[in-house]
């Protein structure tokens, strides 16, 4: 009876243990005293142990049943909700899947080091001669085994290893490159997403004054001032700019859905942070030029391209040369038992095979890259020059607008309101001003945002807006 009672009290404080071991980290002393009693409880009751030991190593590891302790993984933090044009093109650098699947085709380019950095294998041979007929003049069975190993004493893995690094080169010019117009595509859609925004405040502003106007319009016809056509006038004239500002708002939220697609990012509804004013310099047109020659990533490409063609020329060229190879083996006899040792050199004869359609192929190559990089170089020129003059036309035309209409704009507002409260004017002319003022800031919003698109085709095209 007493063993039973220090049985029960034995598997008691084995499963007290095993549950504070799950809150907290044990003593030591009390460590290194619990397998004891956890071989004795496994030799009675070996369910109830190996419950115990689940439990145990459960609360150290603090992973649920059935997940390992490597299976969490902690989040990656949500991207700012207001976001500005230069963290737009960060979180295309940093986080954007697309830009990661292009970045990994340099490693694939870059695996071409380890095939032009090898050796060739040397080759093992045997053979063995046996008597047939005749008298024998040594021994009836020979065995021949030799080891020959080729030598590219010519320098092929040089150039091999130097193509390699120009294919690499190229690939790195090539993802850039696809790089710049995804980043053009963001200033885009980022310009678009700040131009919705703002329109959306305009029309908010808008349908503001409208209402305190409609207020007015109102109280004037409870006073008998007004006719009952002008209340209906301008609770239609409100309900149609609730409308327009319905429609802005989905605007907004589809041009927050392109940006957040061009990064990659789902279910994240960015909002930008910005002006829409031009904050730049651009140098001359010469200047731009010099500097797409040298940056513009298209260019920078095409001329990786032809490094790699003139190096696929010099590889050509230098796989015409011979490979010789050495070998050794030995003979062995059996009826004598010799042994004779061999030594060889082996030299190919280019008689007919010096590689000619190899080195064809590389010519042509190189010829059809330099042509590319011609045809990049004048659609290049030809593109920056279009930019150019765009952006200068619609620099001018933005000038003229907030110079001869946008600064009006306030004046206008106020002697509209203040003819129509001295019953100097009726409603529709009341309307007609604020649908016009409303128009003109839209428009200057438009104007505004097609500069900002000029601006970036130019950066684009002169190759100023990617790093050095």
């Amino acid at each position: 009876m007493k063993r039973f009672i220090v049985w029960g009290v034995l598997g008691t404080l084995a499963a007290g243990s095993a549950g504070a071991q799950q809150t907290e980290a044990p003593p030591r002393e009390r460590l290194t005293r619990e397998p004891k009693r956890s071989e004795a409880t496994s030799a009675e009751h070996p369910g109830q142990a190996s419950s115990g030991l689940l439990l145990l190593a459960q609360g150290q590891s603090g992973a649920p049943p059935g997940h390992p302790p490597g299976a969490q993984r902690q989040p990656e933090a949500a991207p700012p909700e207001r976001i500005t044009l230069e963290q737009a093109l960060s979180l295309l650098e940093a986080r954007s899947p697309w830009a990661a699947a292009e970045r990994s085709r340099i490693d694939v380019a870059a695996a071409d080091r380890v095939e032009a950095g090898l050796l060739p294998n040397p080759s093992f041979s045997y053979g063995t001669q046996l008597l047939a007929a005749g008298v024998n003049t040594g021994s009836s069975v020979v065995h021949e085994l030799s080891l020959e190993q080729p030598l590219l004493v010519f320098g092929q893995r040089g150039v091999r290893r130097e193509l390699a690094e120009r294919n690499v080169s190229a690939e790195q010019a090539r993802v850039k490159a696809s790089l710049a117009e995804r980043a053009l595509a963001v200033r885009e859609a980022f310009a678009a997403l700040l131009t919705n925004q703002e329109e959306l405040r305009v029309l908010e502003e808008t349908a503001v004054d409208l209402g305190r106007v409609e207020k007015v319009v109102k109280g004037r016809a409870a006073a008998g001032d007004s006719s009952r056509y002008d209340v209906e006038r301008i609770e239609v004239e409100s309900r149609a700019l609730e409308v327009e500002v319905l429609n802005a708002r989905a605007s907004v939220a589809d041009a927050s859905g392109r940006l957040a697609a061009l990064l990659g990012i789902e279910g994240w509804r960015p909002r930008a942070q910005g002006s829409l004013r031009i904050t730049e310099s651009l140098p001359d047109l010469p200047l731009l030029w010099e500097s797409a020659q040298q940056r513009r990533p298209s260019l920078v490409a095409a001329r990786a391209r032809q490094a790699v063609a003139r190096g696929g020329l010099d590889v050509a060229r230098r796989e015409r040369l011979p490979v010789p190879s050495v070998a050794a083996g030995v003979m062995l006899t059996r009826n004598e038992k010799s042994t004779i040792a061999l030594v060889g050199v082996g030299l190919p004869l280019p008689l007919f095979d010096r590689n000619q359609g190899a080195i064809a192929r590389a010519s042509a190559e190189l010829r059809a890259e330099a042509r590319a990089l011609e045809a990049e170089l004048a659609e290049a020129r030809a593109e920056l020059t279009r930019a150019h003059a765009v952006l200068e036309g619609r620099k001018g035309a933005l000038a003229r607008l907030e110079h001869d209409v946008v600064e009006r704009l306030p004046t206008v507002r106020r002697m509209a309101e203040d003819a129509y409260r001295e019953g100097r004017g009726n409603i529709l002319e009341l309307l007609d001003a604020f649908r016009s003022l409303k128009d003109m800031r839209v428009l200057h919003l438009k104007q505004q945002e097609t500069v900002k698109l000029a601006e970036a085709s130019v950066l684009f095209a002169a190759g100023l807006d990617t790093a050095e």
